[in-house]
């Protein structure tokens, strides 16, 4: 086995790479955020894996619409885990290695030679429960079969392979982010009071709900704070008693409103 010693540049490199992990409520601007990779050179083109139409969103901004004509927003639409192994064998390897998506790139005008600068996946806790569903042996999109509920096996079979698509997901030589629901936690509350919040965490099942995220360097809660006439003020946090989030890179403010995946990377000094 031969070992290498890695060098301040290599430091410095590693670095630059964006390994985001994003969660918050429906509606505090997961997807478009992690899409906003496309508004800047600096990030974009980008690859955006999107399961459950979770893209929907995107069809009311005319930047998105215009960057997916000019190929600077490239959106895959997968319906189960294995689908992703297609995608990090592509990413790992390059153009040639994989038909389909080399002529999708083709098809938006890349040449030969460009990949994505970003790869975003959206969203992580569909992609999970989807997976759950069906190996718990239901049938998704039927209405005339007979739900079955997933049990403690379906969950815990799927903690190595969830903590593994971290893993490996995080250790390319792309921006990744990865965009997730978020649970909350509430205390035993007094009769006749209302419940008080204990904590927010990522919407995943079992064991990975605490794995996945450690392969982050950052992860950012998103939460809605206000309104203007432009529309609404997203907040974005790196530390917080109350998430585990985290920011460990040490150049991302512990507080961004209506962060975009291009400031973030300006600030790891990436391109």
């Amino acid at each position: 086995m031969a070992l290498k010693a890695l060098r301040e540049e290599d430091l410095i490199e590693l670095s630059r790479y964006l390994r985001l992990l994003i969660w918050g409520e429906p509606g505090t601007g997961k997807t478009t955020m992690g899409a906003s990779a496309c508004l800047d050179p600096i990030s974009a083109p980008v690859l955006f894996c999107d399961y459950k139409s979770q893209v929907g969103s995107l069809a009311s901004n005319s930047e998105f619409l215009e960057k997916i004509q000019t190929g600077d927003l490239i959106i895959v639409q997968l319906e189960k885990y294995v689908d992703l192994e297609a995608v990090f064998t592509w990413l790992e390897k390059g153009r040639g290695s994989n038909g389909s998506l080399d002529g999708l790139m083709k098809s938006v005008g890349h040449a030969d030679d460009i990949m994505p600068k970003t790869v975003v996946v959206d969203s992580v806790t569909e992609l999970q429960a989807t997976e759950v569903r069906r190996r718990a042996g239901n049938s998704i999109g039927s209405f005339k079969t007979e739900i079955e509920m997933p049990e403690i096996k379906h969950w815990g079979k799927l903690k190595n392979q969830f903590t593994l698509l971290g893993d490996m997901f995080y250790h390319l030589p792309y921006h990744m982010v990865f965009c997730g629901l978020e649970e909350t936690d509430y205390e035993d509350a007094e009769i006749g009071k209302a419940p008080k919040v204990s904590g927010y965490r990522l919407a995943l099942q079992g064991a990975a709900q605490r794995l996945f995220p450690a392969y982050a360097m950052t992860c950012i809660r998103l939460e809605r704070v206000g309104v203007n006439a432009k529309g609404i003020f997203n907040k974005g946090t790196t530390d917080s008693s109350l998430s585990k989030v985290k920011e460990q890179t040490g150049k991302i403010p512990k507080e961004m409103f209506n962060p975009t995946i291009p400031q973030l990377v300006k600030r790891l000094g990436g391109g």
